[in-house]
């Protein structure tokens, strides 16, 4: 099925391990930021967590902020087989239920059209909850461009760190991400304002990223995402953040942090957040 697919993609660890940065084109200029506080500097990358090869190796600022650092904080560890197959068995119904079971008619015909429209079977994600269905319509413009999730920003930096046996943070559980979508996916209206999302429109967060633009990318995140979406999903989980990565930054240990790049962007972004909480942080790209 699709989701199994993905999972393979994204935790195959061994390919990540021997993936190469310093052997790709350089297609990317995302924005990044140095935290300086107590004397130690640490840095700041937005991710995405779907690529494309042709991206890397990222910058030499990046790079270097990155050898040089000595802990990555993440999200959440997405590529731990462990937890990924416990996210995935979230992901579905009760036994003997299904989306053509639990959907109303008229959604599941549009949904069943727009799958067939894609090329792609509906038994894919029939046994899915209809949020966890609506994750996976998210995905599906990015896969259709040829972007993969081995190739996104975090994974890499992950299968890196674990390299360098470089300790990992993460600021949040799968559980609390999977809570999290089941809360801000949970109403067919929001499957159907996907179904109805021009793959073009959906592009345009890659863009943004690729050139660093974060005032394009707070106006499309308020465009694309409604009021719960943006509260739940971005403003609520950055304010959590500052104060476990403020206990971070008050250490002497030089971090790297990568988390999605939507959180880095506008007034409730990051560097905004931790500014205002005394931190002297700097766009450096």
């Amino acid at each position: 099925m699709l989701f199994s697919k993905l999972i393979k993609q994204t935790f195959v660890v061994l390919i990540l391990a021997t993936f190469s940065l310093a052997t790709l084109a350089n297609g990317a200029k995302p924005a990044f930021w140095k935290v300086e506080h107590n004397g130690t500097t640490s840095y700041m990358l937005g991710s995405i967590h779907i690529g494309d090869s042709k991206w890397y190796p990222l910058s030499k600022e990046i790079m270097d902020g990155f050898a040089q650092s000595k802990q990555l904080v993440i999200e959440v560890d997405a590529t731990d087989p462990v937890k990924a197959m416990a996210m995935q068995q979230q992901m579905m119904l009760p036994k003997g239920q299904t989306l053509k079971t639990t959907l109303s008619p008229a959604t599941y015909e549009k949904l069943s059209a727009y799958f067939a429209k894609n090329g792609m079977p509906m038994a894919s994600i029939e046994p899915m909850k209809p949020w966890a269905a609506s994750t996976i319509i998210s995905l599906l413009p990015y896969l259709k461009a040829q972007l993969a999730p081995q190739y996104g920003v975090d994974p890499l930096f992950i299968a890196r760190a674990k390299m360098k046996n470089m300790p990992l943070i993460e600021l949040e559980t799968m559980q609390f991400q999977v809570d999290m979508l089941a809360r801000t996916f949970n109403d067919e209206k929001m499957l159907l304002e996907l179904l109805e999302l021009p793959d073009s429109e959906a592009l345009k967060l890659i863009d943004f990223w690729k050139k660093g633009d974060m005032a394009g990318l707070d106006k499309l995140m308020a465009e694309q995402m409604t009021p719960k979406q943006f509260d739940e999903m971005l403003v609520k989980r950055n304010k959590n953040w500052v104060a476990p990565l403020s206990k971070i930054f008050d250490g002497k240990t030089q971090t790297f942090v990568v988390v999605g790049a939507a959180h880095m962007a506008g007034e409730f972004g990051m560097p905004t957040l931790l500014k205002k909480a005394g931190y002297k942080v700097t766009r450096i790209q």
